[in-house]
């Protein structure tokens, strides 16, 4: 039986990585926030408030069991551009059995998220997505966007949650393509387990 051991997104090359370990993640922070000043000059004057948003941002998602966390931040003439990708695991309902099931599973969480008055003004989707198969796609764009893909883990009960995310309502439909195009990059890596007598 194969088991999950991790899981990999393209970032694009101007995206930071960022350590979510309460002991290191500041000085990892203020090391993206001195290279993305170094690259544009513009958001020397907004480096301390860059520090603080982007403490918020690892603080949250390690309190919520993220395992990958990738920062952008750029200097615009509208002002400073931030977004940001989180993946975590998640449990959501019954296991996926190994008989392509997926489907079913994203069409009925993807129906019950459609029918939650929270997520209203959300646009609900299943798409394939190239290196996993079937995924459920959130997508709210309202003064900024959040876009999220569940995908289930096959035999398990789990899903891995694609968050992106940014505050920017100038640029949020560029950054509606841009998170898709992420997302397609994703990928999920496997071993096998032993047998239980090994």
């Amino acid at each position: 039986m194969s088991v999950l051991v991790g899981a990999r997104i393209v970032t694009p090359g101007d995206w930071s990585d960022l350590d979510l370990a309460p002991a290191t993640r500041h000085r990892s922070i203020a090391r993206a926030v001195r290279r993305a000043v170094v690259a544009n000059p513009g958001l020397a004057r907004s480096s301390a408030r860059l520090i603080s948003l982007l403490d918020d941002v690892t603080r949250r998602a390690y309190d919520s069991g993220g395992f990958f966390c990738s920062s952008l931040v750029l200097s615009s003439d509208d002002g400073t551009l931030a977004a940001n990708v989180l993946m975590q695991v998640c449990e959501v309902g019954a296991p996926v059995s190994p008989d392509g099931s997926s489907d079913e599973m994203c069409a009925g969480l993807a129906a019950a998220v459609s029918c939650d008055p929270v997520w209203a003004d959300a646009d609900v989707s299943v798409i394939a997505l190239p290196s996993v198969g079937p995924a459920v796609r959130v997508a709210v764009v309202a003064r900024g966007v959040c876009v999220q893909y569940l995908v289930p883990v096959p035999d398990s009960s789990e899903y891995v949650v694609l968050t992106f995310t940014s505050p920017s309502a100038t640029y949020e439909f560029a950054f509606v393509e841009l998170f898709d195009s992420m997302a397609a990059s994703f990928a999920l890596d496997y071993d096998i387990a032993p047998a239980p007598n090994e």
